[in-house]
């Protein structure tokens, strides 16, 4: 009898948290697609109303419709270029693109290591999310020499998958040779 109670009780106590649940249910669903439509949007009206001034600087390279990453030289390097497996040493500024109050993107710049004493090191080719050297910036330096300067803009696919379009500065100051 007392299995009986407990098990009836049980069984209420699931459809009322079921219940519960469902009238708390604000009809609030995340729709991926829609989000990474509203930031290949963002991205590309931001990067159209730059593009022209930063294509002028130097070498660019488009492979946002297939990898998600435009990148431009400002300053071309002189010295050794970045190679797999070899530590690289690097300065960056990293922006946020987003819009203003009247839907006109801008950037945002939200960290950089330019006042740090030493620059930001890695191996070229070893992407770690966890030490903030997301495949977007590899991408980046591995087209890139000692002494170079560039700008990227990385969706966020090649970064940590918020639906936030990026813009990073880089600077290659250290080539392992």
């Amino acid at each position: 009898m007392k299995r009986n109670i407990f098990n009836l009780l049980f069984l209420v106590s699931v459809i009322a948290g079921s219940i519960f649940m469902n009238a708390c249910d604000d009809g609030y669903r995340i729709n991926t697609k829609k989000m990474i439509q509203d930031e290949q949007e963002l991205m590309n009206d931001y990067l159209n109303s730059v593009k022209d001034t930063l294509a002028a600087n130097g070498d660019s390279i488009d492979r946002l419709d297939s990898l998600g990453y435009v990148f431009f030289e400002l300053n071309k390097g002189t010295e050794d270029s970045v190679q797999l497996g070899k530590k690289v040493g690097f300065r960056y500024v990293y922006y946020e693109i987003t819009r203003d109050s009247t839907g006109v993107p801008f950037i945002y710049p939200y960290s950089s290591n330019y006042h740090s004493e030493y620059p930001k090191t890695y191996t070229a080719g070893e992407v770690n999310v966890y030490d903030g050297l997301y495949s977007g910036i590899d991408l980046a330096l591995r087209n890139m020499s000692r002494g170079s300067k560039a700008r990227v803009f990385v969706s966020s696919s090649l970064w940590n998958q918020d639906y936030t379009p990026r813009v990073i500065d880089l600077e290659v100051t250290y080539v392992e040779k």
